[in-house]
C-alpha cells in the first residue's frame, strides 16, 4: 500500500496571503529545510519589502512531503530559453517533479492552499 501524503502545500507568492498564523509556521519549518541549497529558491523572507499585489519570487509551485520515509517533491516551474515560465494555456505555468531532501516535517498536515484568486 503507497504511504498516504503528508502535505500537499501551495507555494503563496502575495505578502497579504503570507501571513496567516498556519502558513507562517510552514514558513518557519520550511526556512530550516535549506531548499536554496538543493537550488529551489522561496524568497518569502522578502515579503515584507513588497507593496500589497507583489510577490516574491520562488522557483517552484507546490511542496508535497511524505512520512515514510521523510521526503518531498517540489513542482518546479518550466523555463523558456529566456529564463521565463512557460503557460500551460490554463492561466498557469508547466512544471515537472524534483526530488528535495528532508530533515523533518512540519507540523501542517493535509493541504494548504496557495495564493487567492
Amino acid at each position: 500500500m503507497p504511504d498516504p501524503t503528508y502535505l500537499v502545500a501551495e507555494i503563496r507568492t502575495m505578502p497579504e496571503a503570507i501571513n496567516s498564523p498556519g502558513y507562517l509556521n510552514f514558513l518557519a519549518w520550511l526556512d530550516t529545510q535549506h531548499l536554496e541549497l538543493q537550488g529551489h529558491i522561496y524568497e518569502w523572507d522578502k515579503a515584507a519589502e513588497l507593496p500589497p499585489g507583489g510577490r516574491v519570487h520562488t522557483t517552484y509551485k507546490t511542496l508535497t512531503l511524505w512520512t515514510n520515509p521523510i521526503r518531498g517533491t517540489v513542482a518546479v516551474y518550466d523555463l523558456d530559453e529566456d529564463g521565463n515560465r512557460i503557460p500551460n494555456g490554463n492561466g498557469g505555468y508547466t512544471t515537472h517533479n524534483e526530488a528535495v531532501t528532508l530533515t523533518s516535517l512540519p507540523s501542517n498536515t493535509g493541504t494548504i492552499n496557495g495564493d487567492p484568486t
